[in-house]
């Protein structure tokens, strides 16, 4: 899946981000296996690189 306007990464990133957070006062186990934990770290995963795009890609395009 290719992104490739800035405010759809930045939109997506900091809701995933804001909702890792909120999945993060949670706790669900099912079974021994922490479902909240699972969540949070795929959210986290998800957020950190399409924040990352978003910062790297608008400071490309402030130099033109």
């Amino acid at each position: 899946m290719l992104i490739k306007d800035e405010k759809t990464l930045l939109a997506i990133g900091m809701s995933s981000l804001f909702l890792s957070f909120i999945i993060g006062f949670v706790h669900v186990d099912y079974m021994g296996f922490s479902v909240s934990d699972f969540v949070e770290g795929i959210l986290l995963g998800i957020s950190l690189p399409l924040n990352l795009t978003y910062l790297i890609k608008r400071r490309l395009n402030s130099g033109r």
